[in-house]
């Protein structure tokens, strides 16, 4: 199939059908042409996300705060930002949700449980009525989805809108770029762009890696694709130079992205307390402990989960970055096995099921009353043992991959690209692994896993060529 006909297949396709529906010429699940136009009558069932996210919102009135939500509800009614938090969020939080948590958590109900449906109603033309269902119901009663919901944190959000930027990247997937004729579309890149990289700084990794792979795959359309990337670019600008100018927000403290370096050194002077002595350069020590004492490194590192938030050094700007780093590479090479397991254990949940991750079990404790160790110990923690465990999700998505390889869906490979992203910046610059900050990249197993494993599911029979 040459461009010209791929394109106005597509067209023809969009023109038909919902924006979620572009690209007749890529679905051959059935001899005859799909309708792509959606019915409410025969997908009613969709709607379950929203209705048991509301009751779980009735439950636990007024829903889960967070201390960092807190945080930002106090920099609103101080008008006092800083950007250790997303001022977008904080903005959401204050402006349209009036500082009351009731009422924020309640609106992103409302926003988390409506990116789910129009995900659901993208599926609705791709994939078996049965697979739609199945998916439904993971997104309906899989603990973490309405647990999260419910709970007052940015990364909910932009989990939300991490999931509508993955089904805009499948839409010019599948339509073979004819939907980038649509300016609707392109506008909704651009906002989704947007919206995504602001609630949180570090999706600018994937964020960047979609915006290469677009205009590299569709590189006929790249004037349209501008268009989009110009709006993103524009709102990005004029958004920080409001934080910077107009609200004069502090800048987020240096340490924010120090969480590897900063737990090695603690590592490496708990270690040195504790019987197994290390090599300490004179210069990197006393570097260290002109910053705190080596009993006080030592006993900010927790040897059951390697939580490193009370490691923060609020003393140190992007000035001091530069001898921070010359140090640290120092202490490290000098006492490099260490260092490596160091960087094991803080990172070990990703991959290893056994190892907790920081706030596995925060949403119980905050459901219980009580603090994360003590929920840890209660006979309801088989539930977030299992069910939060981020290991288990990671694997997940990498046997995705895999399988979609297997089943010659390589076209879908690209949409990894943001659960990707998300897992690296953990990688490289996390202040703790949480499962809260890969929330973005757990949210995509249903959509991927139907697109995948359904076998009456749409797939692409041509490599993408659009030129």
């Amino acid at each position: 199939m040459d461009s010209s006909r791929r394109t106005n297949a597509g067209l023809s396709s969009y023109n038909t059908a919902s924006m979620g529906n572009a690209g007749t010429d890529t679905i051959s699940n059935t001899p005859a042409t799909r309708n792509l136009r959606f019915s409410w009558h025969q997908h009613w069932f969709i709607l379950a996300p929203l209705i048991v996210n509301l009751l779980t919102y009735a439950v636990v009135f007024p829903g889960i705060d967070s201390p960092d939500a807190s945080d930002q509800r106090q920099q609103y009614a101080t008008w006092t930002f800083n950007k250790q938090h997303s001022i977008l969020d904080t903005f959401f939080l204050g402006f349209i949700a009036r500082n009351e948590l009731w009422l924020a958590n309640l609106l992103q109900v409302f926003i988390f449980s409506a990116c789910i449906i129009t995900a659901l109603m993208v599926l609705s033309s791709r994939v078996s009525r049965t697979a739609l269902f199945i998916t439904t119901l993971v997104w309906t009663f899989f603990p973490l989805f309405p647990a999260y919901a419910v709970s007052s944190t940015k990364d909910v959000l932009c989990a939300g809108f991490t999931l509508l930027l993955c089904i805009e990247v499948f839409e010019a997937i599948d339509s073979h770029g004819a939907i980038l004729h649509s300016p609707w579309f392109l506008t909704g890149l651009g906002l989704t762009l947007f919206v995504t990289n602001e609630l949180r700084k570090n999706n600018f990794l994937f964020v960047f890696a979609i915006i290469v792979f677009l205009l590299i795959t569709f590189r006929s359309y790249w004037k349209r694709l501008m268009a989009s990337f110009l709006i993103f670019v524009s709102l990005s600008v004029a958004w920080g130079a409001y934080c910077d100018y107009g609200l004069k927000a502090t800048p987020s403290p240096t340490t924010e992205m120090l969480g590897v370096p900063l737990m090695q050194v603690s590592y490496i002077y708990y270690e040195n307390l504790h019987g197994n002595p290390q090599n300490l350069p004179s210069e990197a020590d006393a570097y260290f402990q002109a910053i705190r004492s080596a009993e006080q490194w030592s006993s900010n590192y927790d040897i059951e989960r390697s939580f490193v938030m009370s490691n923060k050094v609020e003393s140190l700007t992007s000035s001091d970055l530069g001898s921070f780093l010359s140090n640290w590479s120092s202490l490290c090479f000098a006492n490099f096995g260490t260092c490596v397991h160091a960087y094991v254990l803080f990172e070990g949940s990703l991959i290893n099921p056994m190892q907790t991750a920081d706030d596995q079990y925060s949403i119980l404790a905050a459901v219980l009353g009580t603090d994360k160790a003590s929920a840890s110990q209660s006979p309801l923690a088989l539930i977030p043992r299992i069910v939060f465990n981020l290991a288990a999700f990671d694997w997940a998505l990498i046997a995705l991959a895999i399988v979609a390889v297997r089943r010659g869906k390589k076209h879908l490979l690209p949409l990894f690209l943001i659960p990707l992203g998300i897992a690296i910046s953990l990688m490289l610059a996390a202040l703790a692994v949480q499962i809260r900050l890969m929330l973005g990249a757990i949210i995509l197993i249903p959509f991927l896993a139907a697109l995948i494993l359904d076998k009456t599911a749409s797939q692409q029979r041509e490599e993408i060529n659009p030129m």
